[in-house]
Formats: C-alpha cells, sequence, structure tokens
C-alpha cells in the first residue's frame, strides 16, 4: 500500500531500529514491548519521507485508540518527548501462563522439570517456581547477560523486561532479540506460548563464564579457560539441570 505521494507502507529497517531506539522499545505511552509503529507527524497520508522522529512505537491496544480517535495525536506527541520506557528504563511484556512445568532450551541443553535449570557459583540464572495457587500458573524468573556482563533481558515471575538503554531490541514472531550493535546478537529467544523457552543464540558473560549457543550448540568457557560443549543434552527431573561452580 502506498500514499498520495507514492510512500509505501513499508518501513526501512534502518529506520525502524532508530525508532525503537529512540521510544526505549516499547509503547511510548505505556511501555508494553509488544510494538507497532505509527507516523504521528505527519500521519501517515500526508508522509512524504519515513521521518523517525515522526514515528511513535504503540502497543495494540494504544494504537487502535489512536486510529479510531479515542486517543489525540497532542497525546501521543506527548509521550513521544517522554517514552514511558525510557522513564520508567525499561520495556516489558507478560509470558504466557504456564499450567505444566516449562521446559527450558538453551543451545544444545533440554532442561525438563528443573526447578533451578541453570545456575552459576550457586545463584540461579533461571529459577521455576511452583504456582502460588492450586491450578495456577509456574512462575519464571530469569537473568541473561551480554557478553560484557550487563543484563541484556530479565524474566521476574513471568514478565519480561528490556533495559530501553539496550542498543537495538526487537520482539517480532514470537522471538525477543537483543543486539549490543550491528549484526552482534547478544540474546535470541524463541517463546513457546503456555510450554517452554528456547535460547536459540546468546552471547553472555556471567560469573567469569563465557557463554556461547547457536545452532542447537551450548559452548561454555570457564575462567580457567577450559571449554565445555553441549550438544543434543537433557536434564530431567534434576533439582538443578546445568550447575557451574
Amino acid at each position: 500500500m502506498r500514499n498520495q505521494f507514492g510512500l509505501s507502507r513499508s518501513i526501512p529497517e534502518d529506520i525502524k531500529r532508530q525508532v525503537r531506539q529512540r521510544c526505549g522499545y516499547g509503547c511510548v505511552l505505556c511501555g508494553g514491548a509488544i510494538v507497532e509503529y505509527e507516523h504521528v507527524r505527519p500521519e501517515f497520508a500526508k508522509a512524504r519521507v519515513h521521518n523517525p522522529q515522526g514515528i511513535a512505537l504503540l502497543c495494540p491496544t494504544c494504537h487502535a485508540k489512536k486510529t479510531r480517535n479515542f486517543l489525540s495525536t497532542k497525546r501521543v506527541l506527548e509521550a513521544m518527548e517522554r517514552p514511558a520506557a525510557k522513564e520508567r528504563g525499561f520495556a516489558f511484556s507478560d509470558l504466557e501462563d504456564h499450567k505444566t512445568h516449562p521446559y527450558i532450551i538453551l543451545g544444545g541443553m533440554i532442561l525438563r522439570n528443573c526447578p533451578t535449570p541453570v545456575e552459576v557459583r550457586g545463584i540461579p540464572l533461571i529459577r521455576i517456581e511452583n504456582a502460588e495457587i492450586d491450578h495456577g500458573p509456574y512462575q519464571i524468573s530469569a537473568s541473561f547477560f551480554d557478553q560484557s556482563g550487563m543484563p541484556s533481558l530479565l524474566i521476574h515471575r513471568n514478565e519480561w523486561q528490556v533495559s530501553s538503554n539496550a542498543w537495538d531490541v526487537e520482539a517480532v514472531g514470537g522471538r525477543i532479540t537483543v543486539r549490543t550493535g550491528q549484526g552482534e546478537v547478544a540474546l535470541r529467544l524463541l517463546l513457546d506460548p503456555g510450554e517452554g523457552v528456547i535460547v536459540e543464540t546468546i552471547k553472555m558473560y556471567c560469573g567469569g563464564y563465557l557463554f556461547e549457543a547457536n545452532r542447537g550448540i551450548l559452548e561454555v568457557i570457564s575462567p580457567g579457560g577450559g571449554r565445555m560443549s553441549f550438544t543434543q543434552c537433557l536434564a530431567d527431573n534434576c533439582a538443578v539441570g546445568l550447575s557451574l561452580n
């Protein structure tokens, strides 16, 4: 689809990234991390170019309010000056409730029915807690870091959060991708709603250990330089799936 000036609805990827960076990777109004792109100043029908300064990130609910005239352009423009995620420090969204114990796949490791799938020096990197009430959801908490040891994504009791100061974050098609630079993927998660979490790619430094996972292989380099590789490994019904000390 094109407007009267021949401008396509398709926004170039580099422009999208600039919009994400400026908005802190969340809806400018509520901070939700599942977002759509809205031409605000000017509106798409009057736009001649895709100007990243005039495009906002809006969650589907806020986007619907804007397009159906339940939300003013003035209010969105005000929010673009002080995006909610920037004010809070992170954009966020919820995982779908897990009625059964969620699985975790970390590169070449499958971790099932493990309350602590991964720990480093006795501190859980991923923790799964039983439901607080009968028939309630399991609670996933996790901490992921980049190659310099800075947090890249946090999950706190089924709410995932990404820093508004990250270089780039994109949540599309069930995947959350965190980048530290052009072509540098620090983390790529694939969510299996209601079932589990798949860590497809990671470059993480934590507790002196370097984790690298890609294409079904997990490699861990210890502080002393030792290297461990995991391919098609399964931990099932273990209190701790992978413990590094």
